[in-house]
């Protein structure tokens, strides 16, 4: 399986939309810091453990991805927000 890099996940149209709707889902319900600028937080870290730990290319680019992409069920409801983001991604 090739991954694609995290500049093509953050540019991709369709992503983009989910988490501008994740934004407005999350704003709505009083939260914060649950914007992008946080998954792209969680995602750099994510990366940084996995390198710390030795861990392959492979698979500190998925780590990124998850970690950018793990809040993306909020567009359709926050409980269970983790199985919907699932589906979505």
């Amino acid at each position: 399986m090739t991954l694609p890099e995290m500049s093509a996940i953050r540019s991709d149209r369709e992503v983009e939309a989910i988490m501008e709707m994740s934004e407005k889902q999350i704003e709505a319900l009083g939260f914060t810091e649950h914007s992008r600028r946080h998954s792209g937080i969680v995602s750099k870290w994510s990366g940084e453990v996995l390198r710390a730990l030795g861990k392959s290319e492979e698979r500190i680019r998925l780590a990124e991805i998850a970690g950018y992409l793990h809040d993306i069920g909020n567009c359709v409801n926050r409980k269970d927000h983790a199985q919907s983001g699932a589906i979505l991604a």
